[in-house]
C-alpha cells in the first residue's frame, strides 16, 4: 500500500509581509554594499592611507577609526611612521583634562620612538593649565621632556607654545603675574650636538640655558618668555648661523642689545619694558617693530633723548614695518617722544617697503612746531603702507597725513597702501553727490604744489564713504599724475558703508584729478582680487582677537 502524499499547506502572503521581505532584502543588500565598500578602502596602500591622514587634523584622524575595519590602527601607524609631529590644532585638547591631553601626547612619542621613524619637526599648542596648591609639577615634567625628546633625536624644527589667549592690548600684565605660567627649560637642554634649525618657544622660562644654545640654529622664537637681556645678547652672539629672530610680549626686556652677522629678519613685538635698542646686524633685510614709543628714560639722556635707538649699518634693508597702534596715542604725542620717533624711522627710512601708522604721523607733525626741518631720508621708499588707527573728523588726523607727504619727498613710490579703522561710528558720512575738497588739509602749506609723479597704484581698505576719508582721497589724486589704478575697498553693509558703488563713483567723479584716465575698483573686502602689500599682518589686529 502506497504511502499517502504529503500535504503542502500553502499560506498566503499579506501584502504587509510581501514589504517587510522586500525591507529585509533591501537592507541585506545594502550591508553587502557597505561591506564592499569598506574592502575597497581597506585595499589602500598604505603610502596612500597615511599621506591622507599625515594631511588632516590629530583630532579628525583618530576619527578616522570608524571609517572600517583595517582603519582603526591606520592613523597611528601613520603618525609613528610620519617625519612630522604636529599638535598644534588646539581641538585635540579641548573638553579634556590637561593631564589626559599631555598622556596623549607622550602616548603618540611613544609610538613615534618604537617604530623607529626619524624625526624632523615637532610641533606643540596647548595652554599651560593654572598651577594648583601642592602641585607636583607632572605638565612641566611633561613639556620638557617631550622638548628633551624631539631634540635628542635629531629634530630640525621645535615649536611648544604653551601661550594663552592673548590679553586685549589695555590689559598691560606685569611680568612678575605671569611668571607661575612660564615653565622652566634645563639649562643643559641644548648643550649637546643637536640638528635644531629652527626653535620657537612660547610660555617658557630660559633663565638658566647658556649661551651655546646651538651653533647651528637659524630661527629662533621666544613669545611670552621670561627672558633677560643677558639672555637674549648671549644667545644671539653664541648663535653664529642665525637668521630670523621674533620677540614677542617679553616683558622683562629693558636694554636690547642684538649683535648678529648672519641676522636678516628681526621681528620685536609688544616687549613693553623696551627702553633702549641697539643692534648690529648688516645682513638685515626686514625689520619689525610694535610696541611703545622706545625713548630713555634716564637723566644722562636728558639732552639726546632719541639715542634710544640705534639699529647701525643695514645697507641690505628691504621692508620695515613701524607701528605703535593701542600702545601711544595721539593725546600722549606732544611731548619730548616726537624726537625718538623720527630717530627710530630715520633707522628705517631707507627700506623699499615702508609701513608705518597714525601714531607716528602724529608725533612727525608734533615735532614741527619744535623743528620743522627734521631730514629724514625716505627717498628709496617704492611701497608705503599707513595704518591709520583713528581717524573720524579729527583735522589734526588730516594735518599730519599731509605733512608727512609736503616734507619728506618719495620720489620712488609705486604704491601706495592706506588702511582704514575699522570701526569709526563718531565720523559723518557725506551725502550722495557731495563734493569734497582736500582744502582742510592744508595746514602748513609748505609746499602745495609738490606731486606723487611715480605713484600708479593706490588702495584704501575699511573704505566707508566719510567726508574724512574724501578729503583724504581728494588729497590724493590731485597729486598723482601717473596713477593708473584706484581701489576702494569697503567694509560691506554691516560695517556702515553705502554699499552702492554708484554712491562712490559720483564722490570719486567729483574730485579734482591729476590722472582723469584711472581706473576705479569698489569692491569688498571678499571680492578683493588686486593687489596686497607685502606687509599683511597687523600686529595690532592680531592682539585684539
Amino acid at each position: 500500500m502506497s504511502e499517502p502524499k504529503r500535504c503542502r499547506t500553502r499560506i498566503a502572503r499579506t501584502p504587509l509581509d510581501m514589504e517587510m521581505q522586500a525591507h529585509h532584502r533591501i537592507k541585506r543588500g545594502d550591508m553587502e554594499v557597505q561591506e564592499q565598500r569598506e574592502d575597497r578602502l581597506s585595499r589602500l596602500p598604505d603610502d596612500i592611507l597615511h599621506s591622507i591622514l599625515r594631511g588632516i587634523p590629530l583630532k579628525h584622524a583618530a576619527r578616522t577609526s570608524a571609517l572600517s575595519r583595517r582603519w582603526a590602527r591606520t592613523w597611528l601607524r601613520a603618525l609613528a611612521s610620519s617625519r612630522v609631529l604636529d599638535f598644534t590644532d588646539r581641538d585635540f585638547a579641548r573638553g579634556q583634562a590637561p593631564a589626559r591631553a599631555a598622556a596623549t601626547v607622550s602616548r603618540c612619542l611613544q609610538l613615534h620612538a618604537e617604530y623607529g621613524a626619524p624625526l624632523d619637526v615637532f610641533r606643540l599648542a596647548v595652554t599651560a593649565p593654572a598651577p594648583a596648591p601642592g602641585s607636583t609639577g607632572a605638565f612641566e615634567r611633561d613639556v620638557v621632556g617631550w622638548v628633551v625628546s624631539a631634540v635628542a633625536r635629531g629634530a630640525r624644527e621645535v615649536e611648544v607654545d604653551l601661550r594663552p589667549p592673548p590679553p586685549p592690548l589695555a590689559a598691560k600684565a606685569d611680568a612678575g603675574d605671569e611668571s607661575a605660567a612660564f615653565v622652566e627649560l634645563p639649562g643643559d637642554l641644548f648643550v649637546a650636538t643637536n640638528s635644531l634649525a629652527r626653535l620657537a618657544l612660547g610660555g617658557f622660562r630660559l633663565r638658566a640655558v647658556p649661551a651655546g644654545l646651538a651653533e647651528g640654529l637659524r630661527s629662533l622664537s621666544l613669545s611670552h618668555a621670561d627672558v633677560t637681556d643677558e639672555a637674549v645678547r648671549d644667545i644671539v652672539s653664541s648663535c653664529r648661523a642665525l637668521e630670523v629672530l621674533s620677540l614677542q610680549g617679553c616683558n622683562l626686556l629693558r636694554s636690547v642689545r642684538i649683535d648678529g652677522e648672519t641676522l636678516r629678519s628681526l621681528e620685536i613685538v609688544r616687549c613693553l619694558g623696551v627702553r633702549e635698542l641697539r643692534v648690529n646686524a648688516p645682513s638685515l633685510e626686514s625689520f619689525a617693530f610694535h610696541g611703545d614709543n622706545v625713548y630713555s628714560t634716564s637723566d644722562d639722556d636728558d639732552d639726546d633723548l632719541s639715542s634710544a635707538v640705534d639699529l647701525g649699518s643695514t645697507p641690505a634693508l628691504r621692508d620695515a614695518y613701524l607701528s605703535h597702534i593701542g600702545f601711544d596715542d595721539a593725546k600722549n604725542a606732544y611731548d619730548e617722544r616726537e624726537y625718538a620717533y623720527s630717530n627710530f624711522l630715520s633707522c628705517v627710512a631707507h627700506a623699499r617697503v615702508l609701513t608705518l601708522c597714525s601714531v607716528g604721523l602724529l608725533h612727525l607733525w608734533a615735532q614741527l612746531s619744535y623743528d620743522p626741518l627734521v631730514e629724514i631720508d625716505m627717498t628709496s621708499v617704492q611701497e608705503l603702507q599707513l595704518l591709520m588707527s583713528s581717524l573720524g573728523e579729527d583735522d589734526e588726523g588730516l594735518h599730519s597725513f599731509s605733512s608727512f607727504f609736503e616734507l619728506y619727498p618719495l620720489p620712488l613710490l609705486g604704491r601706495l597702501f592706506v588702511s582704514l579703522p575699522s570701526h569709526t561710528a563718531e565720523a559723518t558720512t557725506a551725502l550722495p553727490g557731495e563734493v569734497v575738497d582736500d582744502s582742510k588739509m592744508m595746514f602748513y602749506c609748505y609746499d602745495d604744489d609738490f606731486v606723487l609723479d611715480q605713484l600708479s597704484y593706490i588702495k584704501l581698505v575699511n573704505f566707508r564713504g566719510t567726508r574724512f576719508e574724501l578729503q583724504l582721497l581728494a588729497f590724493l589724486l590731485k597729486r598723482t599724475p601717473a596713477l593708473e589704478q584706484l581701489v576702494l575697498v569697503t567694509v560691506g553693509e554691516e560695517g556702515g558703508a553705502p554699499g552702492d558703488e554708484r554712491v562712490i563713483q559720483g564722490w570719486v567723479s567729483a574730485i579734482q584729478k591729476a590722472s582723469p584716465e584711472a581706473q576705479l575698483t569698489v569692491c569688498q573686502s571678499s571680492e578683493d582680487r588686486s593687489q596686497n602689500p607685502v606687509h599683511t599682518r597687523f600686529y595690532h589686529e592680531l592682539l585684539e582677537e
